[in-house]
């Protein structure tokens, strides 16, 4: 085999297998979308009756440029590992939702600080414990 020839096969078994490493991620893409398009979000709602009514509808407003339009949070969804947000961010979040359910931002800013939220489902209990009236 000359050396072009080497340089050949090789970028075909490279050009193969990242067709092969897109097409599982495109079968496990269209898996979960298939999945999450039964869940709406009423039943993200619903999942939180315990808390005031208005806490999960701004938790959800607030991840919609997370997730993309039409597509609901579930709250098993883990913020640093699956949305890929940092702390900072998870901060912001959790100040934007809190906004938009008329909180207080310069006490939640310094409450947020220590606050360590591991999912989604954290995130809206945590806004729930912040809303309810003292």
């Amino acid at each position: 085999m000359t050396g072009w020839e080497k340089v050949g096969a090789l970028t075909a078994l490279y050009v193969i297998g990242m067709l092969w490493a897109n097409w599982l991620m495109v079968r496990r893409v269209r898996g979960a979308v298939a999945a999450r398009a039964a869940w709406t979000a009423a039943d993200f709602d619903g999942c939180f009756t315990e808390l005031d009514p208005r806490v999960a509808p701004a938790v959800r407003e607030t991840l919609v440029p997370y997730y993309g339009a039409g597509v609901v949070p579930r709250p098993e969804d883990t913020l640093r590992r699956f949305l890929k947000l940092d702390r900072a961010e998870v901060e912001d979040v959790a100040l934007d939702a809190g906004a938009r359910l008329g909180l207080s931002t310069a006490v939640e800013r310094d409450a947020l600080l220590v606050a360590d939220l591991p999912d989604v489902a954290a995130l809206v209990r945590y806004l729930g414990e912040r809303a309810r009236p003292s």
